[in-house]
């Protein structure tokens, strides 16, 4: 696969979980992923998953846009914004930057860095 289509795969995953899609978010994933989240550390598949689906997947609304998109080789960088509605009002704003690894079309390796105080401001300390 080539740079286009890592892009490709990294855009399907954003829209996934703008979507709330999470059947796709686990296909986009090899089965023995690492991720490491800013706040979080290193988590496997399954755990990064249930995070995904407990936490964004539960808003009411989600908006990504991505701002940001560069790749090379099988490395791929997103920038995004998110907004997140929440029952009872509460709304998340945060920036994100995700680097993932992509390698025969599915992330092996990914990292997330976004601000903790947004998600302190919307959710108090946790």
């Amino acid at each position: 696969m080539g740079i286009e289509d890592n892009k490709a795969v990294a855009r399907r995953y954003m829209q996934a979980v703008e979507d709330g899609d999470i059947d796709t978010v686990r296909n986009l994933q090899h089965p023995d992923i690492s991720w490491w989240i800013l706040g979080n550390g290193t988590l496997d598949r399954d755990t990064f998953t249930g995070m995904v689906a407990e936490g964004l997947l539960s808003a009411d609304k989600r908006d990504i846009q991505i701002t940001g998109l560069t790749a090379e080789g099988d490395r791929v960088a997103v920038q995004a914004e998110g907004e997140m509605t929440y029952p009872g009002g509460i709304v998340y704003r945060n920036s994100y930057h995700n680097l993932l690894v992509i390698r025969d079309g599915l992330i092996v390796e990914g990292r997330e860095y976004m601000d903790p105080r947004a998600a302190e401001q919307a959710f108090g300390s946790q």
